[in-house]
């Protein structure tokens, strides 16, 4: 039996938008053969708000073969930023249904406010709520960020959907009761709603 799904909780970067520090960096891996162990970190740190994007720039400059200058290198990174219209379409569909729609998102806030509502306007209009990591200081996939987003949107678990591209994300919002669904691109999306009788 399919479950009752009355709220959807969208990931932000690899869902609706494309990865940008992950983007940059896969790229120049390649280029300069960087290898940064340390990477996982320093992006956690990013998302809980204790580094800022100047911070990263400066980071990523360091590396070897890398001679952008800072100015640059935040161009390189923002080119990188790319929406998935058939995916908002589908959101804004599901919102207009009188479904509740949710961002629940590992960033930093200052890049969401300096470029993605700069450049996509219709953006926030999206979602119900938006919860990012950097500005409650938790991320995913510790049980204490969907615990927090559950509270806030005032949604029971099993009437939830999260959509995130990275399972143990999914897998962490499973634990709790939440229903999850691996997101890869957005026609598997629509098939997955079809499936739970929610035809758009």
């Amino acid at each position: 039996m399919n479950p009752k799904i009355t709220t959807f909780i969208f990931d932000c970067f690899g869902v609706i938008c494309d990865p940008l520090l992950n983007g940059w960096y896969k790229e120049n891996r390649l280029k300069h053969g960087l290898i940064d162990e340390n990477l996982h970190k320093v992006f956690q740190q990013f998302d809980l708000g204790i580094l800022s994007e100047d911070d990263i720039v400066l980071y990523f400059s360091k590396y070897e073969g890398v001679n952008s200058t800072k100015e640059e290198l935040r161009s390189e990174i923002d080119s990188f930023l790319k929406i998935d219209t058939n995916l908002s379409d589908v959101i804004k569909k599901l919102k207009n249904s009188g479904f509740k729609t949710a961002l629940l998102s590992n960033g930093n806030s200052s890049f969401f406010e300096r470029k993605i509502y700069q450049e996509y306007p219709e953006f926030k209009a999206l979602f119900d709520d938006i919860i990012i990591s950097s500005e409650i200081g938790m991320v995913k996939p510790n049980d204490d960020i969907f615990l927090y987003t559950l509270n806030k949107i005032k949604a029971k678990p099993e009437e939830c959907l999260f959509i995130d591209d990275n399972k143990p994300n999914v897998d962490s919002a499973i634990n709790l009761g939440i229903n999850g669904f691996v997101y890869t691109d957005s026609n598997s999306f629509k098939n997955y709603l079809k499936q739970l009788g929610i035809n758009l």
